[in-house]
């Protein structure tokens, strides 16, 4: 039996695309080694920035090593643009692009490097998954692509215009899943607000929702990051009107400056973001925040970035992914001249403490409540950790068995950046 390992880097499509991948051979005879030498190991890159081209060759160097004999595969988003330099690798046997995936079983056993022949990238991949091992959430990609085109990113040069996946395929995969055990989906995509723009009038991610909410065994519907002009106010409503969608969305900020938002060729001001996050918030109870922000885009001074910090203080997110600009060749923010990297990591630091503390607050105001967990793991330190539904990790007291239960938990503290509880009854 032919040993298999994988290595996943970057977003949850990767993720959910590593899992389809994982499927594929396992169906075919493979077991996964999750150390050791294998037969064969996958590497699904990202190259949303430098850091990360580095670290894609960084394991492809050192997968090598572990498993001198293994025949590496190397696809994912850094393969769309860097192919030529993938493929002149010592250390790799075969290049996948991302259209390609759903070819790994076929391609390995055929034993060429290459694809002569390119999938053209107007349809959506036939990719699809039955569990999601290792997690307590499942992800159902239901959508690839972008259609806008950030002065910064290269999503829409790697993964090319906005794709949707037919509305049976999402609840089929959603129904499995279900069956498998898993209480909460997550609705995944690279642009997810332009869920069924190319497929037949009226579908759209509300249709995607709707669908979901009559599937018995699902919990909790969960949408993974959406731009802030796509939460349109007829998905506000949708939010609000069923019941197992999370009151939480992570919605990218990117900058808090109108100037830095149109160099960034972002659609929206920061009026715009400001007021949606207060529409939420009164249309949606408990609504919570989540968003991305960029520090040191070229041209960013202090105003800029003090505008920023005012805007999450604003908001009041629970969560904040800070990254620092990193230089993407082919787009267009790679012909503006850049911040000082000293001030930019300056910058940094100032955000990850302001944003701390706004988070901190926030999460401060939950104390005392009794919430919905989702149970997911054991932890380190023998507590059960799970989410509520406004993605908060909480952990607390209880019984390996309450595992992918729902448990009503009583917030009493914080330790950290963790919630902490005591459980009460089980939910009816």
């Amino acid at each position: 039996m032919k040993k298999v390992r994988f290595l996943t880097l970057g977003c949850k499509v990767n993720q959910y695309e590593t899992q389809a991948l994982r499927e594929s051979l396992l169906e075919i005879g493979f077991r996964e080694e999750a150390e050791g030498a294998s037969d064969v190991v996958v590497i699904n890159t990202c190259t949303v920035t430098h850091q990360a081209d580095r670290e894609n060759r960084y394991w492809i160097r050192r997968l090598r090593r572990e498993n001198p004999e293994a025949k590496i595969v190397v696809t994912g988003c850094w393969v769309e643009r860097n192919r030529k330099e993938v493929e002149a690798l010592s250390e790799v046997n075969l290049v996948l692009p991302n259209r390609e995936k759903q070819d790994l079983a076929e391609r390995l056993f055929a034993g060429c490097a290459t694809s002569e022949i390119e999938r053209p990238r107007t349809e959506y991949d036939s990719l699809r998954i039955s569990s999601f091992p290792g997690h307590g959430r499942a992800f159902v990609k239901i959508q690839d692509g972008c259609n806008h085109a950030c002065s910064f990113c290269k999503v829409v040069l790697v993964r090319g215009r906005s794709r949707s996946r037919r509305l049976p395929e999402i609840i089929e995969e959603a129904a499995r899943l279900a069956e498998a055990g898993f209480r909460e989906m997550v609705l995944a995509g690279i642009q997810l607000g332009a869920y069924g723009l190319d497929l037949e009038p009226g579908q759209n991610l509300i249709s995607a929702m709707e669908a979901l909410e009559a599937l018995p065994g699902i919990e909790r519907i969960r949408l993974s990051s959406i731009e802030p002009t796509d939460v349109k106010p007829e998905l506000i409503q949708a939010m609000k009107r069923f019941s197992k969608v999370c009151p939480q969305l992570h919605i990218p900020l990117q900058s808090g400056d109108d100037e830095i938002l149109k160099r960034m060729n972002r659609r929206y001001d920061r009026l715009f973001y400001s007021d949606l996050i207060k529409t939420l918030r009164t249309e949606i109870p408990d609504f919570c925040l989540s968003m991305d922000v960029m520090v040191g885009f070229p041209g960013e001074g202090e105003s800029h970035f003090e505008n920023t910090l005012s805007l999450i203080g604003e908001t009041r997110p629970i969560r904040v992914h800070a990254f620092p600009y990193s230089e993407r060749a082919g787009t267009r923010a790679a012909q503006f001249e850049n911040v000082p990297p000293d001030v930019m990591r300056e910058r940094m630091k100032r955000l990850v403490r302001f944003s701390s503390e706004v988070i901190r607050k926030e999460k401060e105001g939950f104390i005392g409540r009794t919430l919905p967990v989702l149970v997911e793991e054991n932890s380190a330190e023998g507590f059960l950790e799970g989410h509520t539904p406004h993605y908060f990790k909480v952990s607390f007291a209880g019984s390996s068995e309450e595992v992918g239960k729902s448990r009503l938990v009583r917030i009493t503290s914080m330790e950290g950046d963790r919630l902490m509880g005591i459980g009460e009854e089980d939910r009816g």
